[in-house]
């Protein structure tokens, strides 16, 4: 064989493996890792380079472990990429933004949900705009770290969205004004199920129920009966459960299974955004949901993990310059007052950026139709 031929075969080999290790780098620096078992994914706003403002906002969904310590930070979209959009929420307007940014969790723990715009950067009172121009978008991340933004609605015209929930390919979304929608992973229109404003989704035994912050009902209300999808769909209180205040300002909420001598969940939590209005804990007492008490403050985010007799609730304390992670532990039991509790902070804000959501992280391959 000629010495140039085996040459050239030599030369095309390295070249092949160059390429080969390019792709696998460059795989390697887009790709997310998976989620940590156990850890809490966070909503942040803003990267810490400009000041909050109303314009559209980079977001992150940073993972801590439950003592505080930074595990990873996902970017959801800032240029939207083959059928995924761009996903961006209002930096920081007062009276807006502790409206936005609630993480939900699926029942199964599977998939992780967030909503936003589909604006770039620095488009100006983004929650203004209108929807048939300026997409409400609906990001479903799975345990990998995959993130689908192809979900965007032309809904909540004017106004913001507030959260969505999923069940498998299902989606139920809220904003600021009277429509709770049903869609799907991946459509693009969207049918409203009921009449009324909802802040936090969360489905718990099959239930859907939504945080509200209007009228003079409970924090929490059940939509509809089990999942929802059709229009024509009634709104229900919890038995028994007290509001603080004269309306109700419940963004995020969590239930518990608490006393083992009550079939399914016995306690449950509530984070509400009134200054004075704090976490309240409700126990589920011969069918009605009692107030034990509440941890004054302004809340945007809650989620619980039960060991042994024990509750933590991991929560974002909300403000306008700065907000926190942190933790409260609940020794007090079935129908026990939290009102003597404190928060042990896990970690603050650095400047020019927010916390508003928070959830248990999503775990598990579940396909998001990536």
């Amino acid at each position: 064989m000629p010495i140039h031929i085996n040459l050239e075969r030599k030369i095309m080999k390295k070249r092949l493996l160059l390429s080969f290790l390019l792709v696998t780098a460059m795989h390697s620096a887009f790709a997310q890792k998976a989620f940590t078992s156990g850890s809490l994914s966070v909503l942040r706003v803003g990267d810490g380079t400009k000041e909050l403002g109303t314009a559209a906002t980079p977001v992150f969904i940073d993972e801590y472990s439950t003592a505080g310590k930074l595990i990873q930070s996902i970017a959801l979209p800032t240029k939207a990429s083959r059928d995924h959009k761009v996903l961006t929420l209002d930096g920081n307007t007062s009276g807006i933004s502790s409206y936005e940014g609630i993480l939900s969790l699926s029942q199964d723990g599977e998939k992780l949900t967030v909503t936003g715009y589909n604006a770039p950067v620095g488009t100006d009172a983004v929650t203004s705009t209108e929807s048939d121009e300026v997409k409400r978008v609906v990001g479903v991340i799975n345990g990998l770290g995959q993130v689908n933004t192809k979900t965007a609605l032309n809904i909540f015209p004017k106004t913001f969205i507030s959260s969505a929930v999923v069940d498998g390919d299902n989606l139920w979304i809220s904003g600021g004004k009277p429509n709770i929608y049903h869609t799907t992973i991946g459509a693009t229109n969207a049918t409203s199920i009921v009449s009324r404003t909802g802040r936090g989704l969360g489905i718990f035994d099959n239930q859907l129920y939504t945080a509200q912050s209007t009228g003079t009902a409970s924090s929490v209300i059940a939509v509809g009966k089990g999942l929802p999808t059709t229009q024509g769909q009634e709104v229900a209180p919890l038995p028994g459960m007290t509001i603080n205040g004269t309306t109700p300002s419940g963004r995020d909420f969590v239930f518990v299974d608490v006393n083992p001598k009550i079939k399914g969940f016995d306690v449950l939590y509530v984070a509400n955004s009134g200054i004075s209005d704090g976490i309240t804990k409700y126990s589920l007492l011969n069918g009605e949901w009692v107030s034990n008490g509440t941890i004054k403050g302004q809340y945007t985010g809650i989620t619980a993990v039960i060991s042994g007799s024990e509750v933590f609730i991991y929560g974002i304390k909300f403000g306008l310059s700065s907000s926190e992670l942190f933790k409260i532990t609940d020794n007090t039991g079935y129908n026990g007052s939290i009102s003597e509790l404190s928060r042990l902070i896990l970690t603050k804000t650095e400047k020019n950026t927010i916390f508003r959501g928070l959830s248990l992280s999503p775990q598990g391959k579940a396909n998001i139709n990536n």
